[in-house]
C-alpha cells in the first residue's frame, strides 16, 4: 500500500524511525508491528546522535530493507542542511521501491516535490507561523510532519499545550498530521494524539532507544497495542 493511502485510510498509523541504518533494527520494528519504516541519509540526527551516510554508502542497505519490508512502506529522510540526494538518486530509489520521503521544508530541494511515485511528507519546525500553515494547506504536501518542538524540549514529557498546538495544525492545514516523538510520548498518550485529530505517530530514538533491537521491538509493540485499542 502507498504510504499516503495508509495514513489516510487507517484510523491511526504507526511509523518506526530507525535510530540507525541496521537490518536488525528494521526486523525488530516490523516484528513489533510497525506499519511503515523510515530511515535516514546525509544527516546528523539530533535525537539519536547518529550520523547517516550518503546514498552510495546506504544503497545496499536500502535494497535489503525494502525487500525485507515487503508490503510495509519504507520511507527516507534524504538529507539535511549540509547534503541531500540528487534527482538521479531519487529516481533510483523510486525504482527500488521507496514509498515516501520525509524532510524539513527548509532542507527540501524543489525537485523532490516533482515525484509522481513518492508520498511527500514534509516537516515544519518550531519557527512556523500561521502564514506557514496557510501555505501548507494549499501545497502539494501529502502528510504534514509536525516536528515543531525546539531542541531543548526533546525528551521532555508531553503536555496539554503540545496537544493544543497539534490540534491547531490539523485544523489550519487540513492535512493528515504525523507526530514524531520529539517529546517522550508514552503509548498511553496515543489516544490524546488521536483525539487531537492527528493521523499517525512516528516513534524514534527518544522512545525506542538508540541501539537495542529488543528495545526497539518492545517500544514498537507497545505503541501498536495502544493504536489497536483506539
Amino acid at each position: 500500500m502507498e504510504f499516503k493511502q495508509l495514513v489516510a485510510n487507517r484510523k491511526f498509523t504507526l511509523v518506526a524511525s530507525l535510530p540507525a541504518n541496521r537490518i536488525d533494527l528494521a526486523k525488530a520494528a516490523l516484528e513489533g508491528g510497525a506499519q511503515a519504516i523510515k530511515v535516514h541519509m546525509n544527516v546528523w540526527h539530533r535525537a539519536s546522535n547518529n550520523t547517516f551516510g550518503s546514498f552510495a554508502e546506504n544503497k545496499q542497505f536500502m535494497q535489503e530493507l525494502i525487500t525485507l519490508a515487503g508490503d510495509v512502506p519504507v520511507g527516507l529522510v534524504p538529507g539535511g542542511a549540509d547534503a541531500f540526494i540528487s534527482n538521479e538518486e531519487r529516481l533510483e530509489l523510486e525504482k527500488m521501491g521507496l514509498k515516501f520521503f520525509s524532510s524539513y521544508s527548509q532542507h527540501l530541494p524543489p525537485f523532490m516535490m516533482e515525484s509522481e511515485k513518492l508520498t511527500k511528507m514534509v516537516a515544519i519546525d518550531y519557527t512556523y507561523t500561521q502564514n506557514t500553515l496557510d501555505a501548507v494547506k494549499n501545497s502539494k504536501i501529502d502528510v504534514l510532519e509536525a516536528s515543531v518542538m525546539p531542541g531543548e524540549l526533546y525528551g521532555t514529557p508531553l503536555n496539554y499545550a503540545d496537544l493544543l498546538r497539534y490540534s491547531d495544525l490539523v485544523a489550519k492545514t487540513q492535512k493528515p498530521v504525523l507526530i514524531p516523538t520529539q517529546k517522550k510520548i508514552q503509548p498511553c498518550e496515543v489516544k490524546h494524539l488521536y483525539e487531537a485529530g492527528c493521523k499517525a505517530v512516528m516513534i524514534g530514538a527518544i522512545v525506542m532507544g538508540k541501539e537495542s533491537a529488543e528495545d526497539c521491538k518492545k517500544a514498537t509493540a507497545a505503541f501498536r497495542s495502544a493504536i489497536e485499542a483506539l
